[in-house]
């Protein structure tokens, strides 16, 4: 799907379901998500990610964040416990609009709209923490790679970078169709998107070694991978902790 395409989709997901749409949760569809309750589970997140983050990098410094993909401001909103400063970026100008309504930090934690496949927005060598969460897996890997090649750009020297990305997906035993299986859900997805009848969430996964490669291309040192998903999970997910030197 065109990045002009996913921004569509997540637009509309803003408007129809945001916080599910962040953080599904199957029993939180249909707008029952609690605001309380999902950003006392961003600051839980960031906690913990931090916890880890440090153990690997006792260095990092606490000047500047960016929450990239940062939505409604979930973890953004939680980084500012934690940063000086943050900013959070998104190609949904409607979540955004969330992002500003929630903001409890003022001018602490900016947001900033960024449609492009790249971030020109940012400056080079700016952040001490660039963190991503439950976003990347949501466009085309060519986006998601570029976008990880910037991580590292606009990180500041001696900067980390923390980012999770599934790697790969068991596939699920579909129902008995006439049809060939790849036809019948390319017309399926094909159909929704066309006629809207629903956003769509995409779902993608980069091997463990082409993300890494990408990271070493940038310039980036990786500190630490290690499996972010759930025992069980039909997703092998990773969690990359970089630095730049």
């Amino acid at each position: 799907m065109r990045l002009s395409s996913t921004r569509r989709h997540w637009n509309r997901f803003a408007q129809t379901d945001p916080l599910w749409a962040i953080l599904t949760d199957p029993d939180k569809k249909g707008n029952r998500w609690q605001v309380d309750e999902f950003f006392a589970d961003g600051r839980r997140i960031v906690a913990a990610e931090l916890t880890r983050v440090r153990a690997g990098y006792p260095e990092l410094r606490t000047n500047s964040a960016l929450d990239f993909g940062c939505g409604v401001g979930r973890l953004s909103q939680a980084l500012a416990g934690h940063f000086q400063s943050v900013a959070g970026i998104d190609l949904s100008e409607n979540m955004l609009a969330h992002a500003h309504r929630y903001n409890q930090h003022g001018a602490r934690v900016r947001y900033l709209h960024n449609p492009h496949p790249d971030l020109r927005l940012l400056p080079d060598d700016t952040f001490d923490f660039v963190y991503s969460l439950l976003t990347l897996q949501h466009m085309e890997p060519a986006y998601a790679l570029r976008y990880i090649e910037e991580f590292v750009r606009v990180a500041a020297p001696g900067g980390a970078i923390f980012f999770q990305l599934p790697a790969t997906v068991t596939p699920r035993r579909r129902s008995f169709t006439l049809w060939p299986d790849t036809l019948a859900w390319r017309l399926w997805r094909w159909t929704k998107r066309k006629l809207a009848i629903e956003p769509v969430m995409e779902m993608h996964c980069i091997p463990r070694a082409e993300v890494e490669a990408t990271l070493h291309a940038a310039g980036a040192e990786i500190l630490h991978a290690y499996r972010y998903d759930a025992a069980g999970s039909e997703i092998e997910s990773w969690g990359y902790l970089a630095r730049k030197p």
